[in-house]
């Protein structure tokens, strides 16, 4: 098992790749080449293929912390969370 503090420091890096996806994503978008046929566009496409995985596997990241951070509460914490879900 991982130590809370280690737990919380993985969550927090996460989120802040998400985070800097999303910006990449977003800058990405304003680069889109005009041309479809140019060489630039065959680039481009696969950048957003290569950010499309990342987000995945950030995705899957983000439900595998959540549930190790749900594993970590107390049991009376875990019943109570999940009410509020």
């Amino acid at each position: 098992m991982i130590d809370g503090h280690w737990l919380f420091e993985l969550v927090v890096h996460v989120k802040l790749a998400s985070e800097a996806m999303i910006a990449a994503a977003r800058n990405l978008a304003a680069l889109e080449p005009t041309d479809p046929t140019a060489a630039e566009a065959l680039a481009w496409v696969r950048t957003v293929d290569g950010l499309s995985a990342m987000n995945l596997e950030l995705g899957s990241m983000e439900r595998i912390l959540r549930s190790a951070m749900r594993e970590s509460l107390p049991p009376r914490a875990r019943k109570t969370r999940a009410l509020a879900s």
